[in-house]
């Protein structure tokens, strides 16, 4: 492991002991939330990461759990007890503490948390020949529609909406000839904007209600066909890879990852939680 990774878990394993514990006395799962972090914090990453997965399985969908399950995983690797595919769990923790964190400290200690993991895996994909590629980021539309949360787009559209008829108004009503201009000048400005705004608006609310998205939890998932063939010349999908699911059946999944849409083991995939 690197000397980078190495130094990040020295300081932050610290940091996630004292969150946990303040948020465990709130919680019915609270002795075994306080349980998983005391082994986070002494090194027992095993018992930690065997705590925060009955915690998952329990139904638990808690930013700082899913943070701190991925400290647990990564602090297996840093150890030497790695299991295969601890980087795509320990990268699954961090999207999904990401994701679900309203905390912009935690979402930003996410963050790099998953940027050290992920650079990790692409310097092993790198001593083995492979694409270095981890993360090709989200589609242009998609990335729009996340600057802002649903409820701000919905505002804006309303705002512009109004600023839209009160420049119609103006210009066509308008008795003084600058008035009659300012309001050219302002619908010409909001209508535009408010298609965009309702765009991002729609495209927020699809894929709060549709989208599904997993991590890679395997060292690698091989792309096939639906008959399940492996696809020609197809390279394998990179552990910690987050990918949208676009068809669960059964023991496949198809996934969307960047501009490769294909069918691979469900086996090799984590669901993200979602608060609805």
């Amino acid at each position: 492991m690197s000397r980078a990774l190495v130094a990040f878990f020295a300081a932050f394993v610290v940091l996630a002991f004292a969150a946990g514990s303040a948020r465990a006395d709130a919680s019915e799962t609270g002795a075994l939330f306080d349980d998983a972090v005391k082994a986070l914090h002494e090194g027992r990453a095993g018992d930690a990461i065997a705590s925060f997965e009955t915690l998952a399985d329990q139904g638990v969908v808690d930013a700082a759990a899913s943070y701190d399950r991925g400290l647990a995983y990564a602090m297996r690797v840093r150890i030497g007890a790695e299991v295969p595919g601890d980087l795509g769990r320990a990268a699954h923790g961090f999207e999904e503490a990401r994701d679900l964190s309203a905390d912009p400290g935690l979402t930003d200690e996410a963050s790099a948390a998953l940027g050290i993991v992920r650079g990790e895996i692409a310097r092993r994909r790198l001593r083995a020949g492979d694409p270095v590629e981890v993360d090709p980021g989200r589609t242009l539309g998609r990335t729009l529609a996340g600057l802002l949360p649903e409820p701000v787009w919905s505002a804006l559209g309303v705002g512009l909406s109004l600023a839209l008829g009160a420049g119609l108004f103006a210009r066509w009503l308008g008795v003084r000839p600058r008035t009659r201009i300012a309001g050219g000048v302002v619908a010409s400005v909001a209508a535009p904007a408010l298609a965009v705004a309702v765009g991002m608006t729609f495209a927020a609310r699809h894929d709060r209600w549709t989208l599904r998205e997993a991590v890679v939890v395997a060292s690698g998932a091989r792309p096939n066909d639906a008959r399940g063939i492996a696809l020609p010349g197809a390279t394998p999908l990179p552990e910690g890879a987050r990918v949208e699911i676009v068809e669960p059946r059964g023991a496949s999944t198809r996934v969307r990852f960047g501009t490769t849409d294909a069918w691979v083991s469900s086996s090799t995939l984590r669901e993200l939680a979602r608060i609805e």
